[in-house]
């Protein structure tokens, strides 16, 4: 077995069109400019940013996260540009259980490019092979086609629908619960 990432050093993943790299304190308006747009956080939890210091607050959290080894979330950025467009990565991480939770968001700007299969592909590939999860799974409002078709397309299978789990702009709304197991990923991406 290979040695199971440590977090003594933050990993910087390569695509073929993307850079995944550790989110920095100057990241703050590129990650207030997604998460301040509507369309973007319409499925998150919690509303859309106000304002730059909920961005900053946000960043604080993730690298305080990562310093108690907990999370573990990478900036989505296209060389040779350092912007960050989108943000991937594991929410959660059950060591015991070989197990971990991703989730992301893209800037509207980037949507419909390939991008976030790409980035989500690139991420799935270091859960399995450097942190030795034997699980990943994700969560999506049923009202998010869009994020359903990125895990479907990267071997993603539907578990399970929480009927009606949260409340959301006037109703309640369904909640899909996605896995991936290290032998599927391993039998499509040999």
């Amino acid at each position: 077995m290979t040695a199971i990432f440590d977090f003594s050093a933050f990993p910087t993943l390569y695509t073929p069109r993307l850079c995944l790299r550790e989110i920095r304190s100057d990241d703050a308006e590129a990650i207030f400019a997604i998460r301040s747009d509507h369309a973007v956080t319409r499925h998150n939890i919690g509303p859309a940013y106000p304002d730059i210091e909920r961005a900053r607050l946000l960043i604080a959290e993730m690298r305080d996260a990562y310093a108690h080894m907990q999370e573990l979330r990478w900036g989505i950025t296209l060389p040779p540009e350092q912007q960050v467009v989108g943000m991937v990565g594991f929410n959660d991480w059950h060591r015991n259980d070989r197990r971990a939770s991703v989730g992301y968001d893209l800037a509207q700007a980037h949507w419909g490019q390939g991008i976030m299969p790409e980035a989500l592909g690139a991420v799935l590939a270091f859960g399995f092979r450097a942190m030795d999860l034997n699980r990943i799974e994700a969560t999506v409002s049923a009202e998010n086609p869009a994020s359903v078709r990125v895990l479907e397309k990267l071997g993603f299978v539907l578990e399970g629908r929480q009927r009606e789990q949260y409340y959301d702009e006037g109703r309640f709304c369904d909640l899909l619960l996605f896995g991936l197991l290290r032998r599927e990923f391993d039998d499509a991406n040999p």
